[in-house]
């Protein structure tokens, strides 16, 4: 009778194994459930104040001229006064890399662990949580939505802010220029790399430009210009027309055709007649989207734009 018992008895220390490896198992998964949205709730928190971090450290340098120290404390007392406070079991890093006494990149990194509760009944006490940002202070070299338009750094030196008293802008004339060269002229344009490639724009390319309501991808200010050679265009004007009453980013170019900053563009007027004009004011500077700072996308002046503060990461 012991013989018939004993594999019973094993069937039962068996299960009793099973059981206790499956409720292991359980908890395990409710404790990577359960911990892991906890994880990602200190994460968010951690991420917010890395931000503001950043941008403090950002704008203590813009308003300091450039002090770096300033930077990194402004960017320190705002992880502390939000409950981070360099020390202990929290690592708050701040690396500020000057470009000028009003451009640079303010990095914020925080490391703190989270603290486990199902998760440590499997060896899991805590884990780190760390998050990043950075900040970039300087004009902007960089805009999306940009009109195909290019005028005259003279522009700005001339009477077309004033919204009050549009200004007309011709074309170039039928020579070989086709780079604005005066105050009153502008061209139409597309935008390419600088990559060796050849760059010249036709009228299918811009006019798909202006349909879409300017170019959808970023534009730089180390890429190309390719402006259209002397010709009728009048398909571009009608186009454009459809937009009058938008205001739109625009590239300021020197007499050689190289962009050296964004204009903020409002279009009050696009004739395809015999006289051919597009009229317009611009504002005086302009900062925030769709203005952009682009790690590595040029170095914008401050004669076109106004300094500002733009988390790029």
């Amino acid at each position: 009778m012991n013989q018939h018992m004993q594999p019973r008895g094993r069937e039962r220390g068996q299960i009793l194994v099973i059981f206790a490896l499956g409720i292991v198992a359980i908890i395990a998964m409710t404790g990577l459930v359960i911990d892991g949205g906890a994880t990602y709730v200190q994460r968010r928190e951690q991420q917010n104040v890395v931000d503001s971090a950043a941008m403090a450290g950002a704008y203590a340098y813009l308003n300091s001229n450039g002090n770096v120290s300033q930077a990194a404390a402004a960017a320190q007392q705002l992880a502390a006064d939000n409950g981070y406070p360099n020390g202990g079991d929290t690592t708050v890093t701040v690396s500020v890399a000057s470009n000028g006494p009003k451009t640079a990149s303010v990095v914020v990194s925080l490391t703190r662990p989270h603290r486990n509760y199902f998760s440590g009944i499997v060896g899991f006490t805590t884990w780190d949580v760390s998050t990043t940002a950075t900040a970039e202070t300087g004009v902007p070299n960089g805009a999306y939505g940009v009109m195909p338009l290019i005028f005259n750094k003279k522009v700005w030196n001339s009477n077309a802010h004033d919204k009050d008293h549009p200004v007309d802008f011709d074309e170039p004339g039928t020579g070989p220029q086709d780079v604005p060269q005066t105050a009153t002229q502008f061209n139409w344009t597309v935008f390419c790399t600088a990559n060796g490639n050849p760059c010249n724009a036709n009228s299918n390319e811009v006019n798909q430009i202006i349909q879409d309501n300017g170019k959808p991808q970023v534009v730089t200010l180390n890429m190309q210009i390719g402006p259209l050679n002397a010709g009728a265009h009048t398909t571009l004007f009608s186009s454009l027309a459809a937009h009058v009453g938008g205001a739109y980013p625009v590239a300021i170019v020197d007499d050689t055709g190289k962009m050296l900053g964004w204009a903020y563009f409002h279009l009050t007027g696009s004739v395809g007649g015999s006289t051919k004009k597009v009229s317009g004011w611009f504002e005086t500077t302009f900062n925030k989207p769709p203005l952009v700072i682009v790690p590595g996308g040029g170095t914008g002046s401050s004669a076109y734009g106004a300094y500002t503060v733009q988390l790029t990461n």
